[in-house]
């Protein structure tokens, strides 16, 4: 009886096991078909780079405040298709930087590291921050950049 009871035990660890390296590895998530929201997006002072990754999107907002002080936010999103949009995980950060005359970063203080948000294109294809944290993008349309060729300067 001990014999079965400790192989019934070892069999119930290994599943668990199992299962819990499973819910650690990351999920790859196809990027939509096609691909409307990577890119460089820009309104005002403010500019936005979504890149697509294995498991979903990552996005960097950057808004100058002076040539020396800017506001970065990050975050991770996912593509939710019903919607249409990019959903973020609730892990959004917001850093406020700082730089020297030379360029050299002074500072970085991190605001907080709970935000959320969605991205969004309107009617006219026009990209739409919807910040749930401070509504930091209200009101702002983000238009497309053209992507800029590199130029070859080597010789020959």
């Amino acid at each position: 009886m001990k014999k079965w009871l400790s192989i019934l035990l070892a069999a119930i660890l290994m599943m668990t096991v199992g299962f819990a390296l499973t819910e650690d590895e990351p999920i790859d998530q196809p990027a939509p078909n096609p691909d409307l929201f990577s890119g460089t997006w820009a309104c005002d002072r403010a500019v936005i780079s979504i890149n697509w990754e294995e498991e979903g999107y990552r996005i960097l907002i950057q808004w100058g405040s002076s040539a020396w002080e800017c506001t970065e936010w990050e975050y991770s999103c996912y593509f939710h298709e019903e919607e249409n949009k990019l959903v973020s995980m609730p892990f959004g950060t917001r850093t406020e930087m700082v730089y020297g005359e030379d360029g050299d970063l002074v500072s970085a203080t991190v605001v907080y590291d709970d935000g959320e948000a969605t991205f969004y294109l309107d009617e006219e294809g026009f990209l739409i921050w919807a910040d749930e944290k401070e509504n930091a993008g209200e009101g702002m349309r983000f238009e497309l950049l053209p992507e800029i060729e590199e130029e070859d300067f080597s010789e020959g």
